[in-house]
């Protein structure tokens, strides 16, 4: 009998509420056979060492400035947790009424935001960051492990919110299998589907694209260009297969920071044995 097809997804659940729409793209994407969704809330080690410190102050948004109290941020971050906890339960009590039973736990750990999120990821097939656009939540706490996460051979989504924003699915495409996973998701989504190819490329040949699709192309695949077409294009994701000649650890983490739309990293196609 055929092993199970089993997608473990890591899901960090600081700084914005699980989107039950993004999970059910990554559902079409991927069509597992089974899911085990992991929610993770890092509690910031090196931040509640430095509340400690007398010399530290805190400045809210509105301009007040007050002593950083280690109390208040423990308290504030266990409200932060149940929070998050409700929300990843009710997440998945909803998939399970759509899809069946599956795997799924919520994890609490302390120590470097970096460090624990990177051990996180090592085990998973596919993470999702998901932040408040503009700057807000993990994309920020998660500092240099975005751009880690650029360079791990794994399917990495970076969520800006709210998903439901644009309508069309962009993809980088050179005839290669991330066409296929951009047409499921335009499909799934019910958006259009926009073909980015280089100048004087092969046209795609698949024959089961959605009617509404688009072929635009550009002269160079740089940060500029790629960010110009997603504003017209009204996109609300960008899939960007694992070419090798691009450095994407750069151009994903400028692409994420400057585009309201999100961005999925696919990972490379696992090789045949023996090839």
């Amino acid at each position: 009998m055929a092993a199970r097809t089993v997608l473990r997804v890591l899901l960090a659940m600081d700084g914005a509420r699980p989107n039950d729409d993004v999970l059910r793209a990554v559902w079409s994407l991927l069509e597992p056979e089974q899911l085990e969704l992991t929610g993770l809330y890092v509690e910031d080690e090196d931040l509640l060492r430095a509340a400690g410190l007398p010399c530290l102050r805190e400045i809210s948004r509105s301009g007040t400035e007050s002593a950083l109290d280690s109390t208040r941020l423990a308290l504030d971050m266990a409200t932060e947790v149940a929070t998050a906890r409700r929300a990843f339960d009710a997440l998945a009590q909803r998939l399970i009424q759509e899809h069946g039973r599956f795997g799924h736990h919520f994890t609490v750990a302390r120590g470097r935001i970096n460090e624990v999120f990177d051990r996180a990821a090592a085990d998973s097939d596919f993470v999702m960051v998901t932040r408040a656009h503009g700057g807000a939540g993990p994309r920020r706490r998660l500092g240099r492990s975005i751009v880690r996460l650029a360079q791990q051979p794994k399917h990495v989504l970076f969520v800006n919110e709210p998903w439901a924003s644009g309508s069309s699915v962009a993809v980088l495409h050179d005839n290669g299998p991330g066409l296929r996973s951009a047409a499921r998701l335009a499909a799934a989504q019910e958006l259009r589907l926009v073909i980015v190819m280089p100048v004087a490329a092969t046209p795609p040949t698949a024959t089961n694209l959605p009617a509404n699709t688009t072929v635009r192309q550009l002269v160079r695949w740089e940060e500029e260009a790629i960010a110009e077409l997603c504003l017209r294009e009204d996109a609300r994701l960008l899939v960007l297969p694992p070419f090798p000649d691009i450095d994407w650890a750069e151009l994903l983490v400028s692409l994420v920071d400057r585009l309201p739309s999100s961005l999925l990293k696919l990972a490379p196609t696992p090789r045949a044995p023996g090839r």
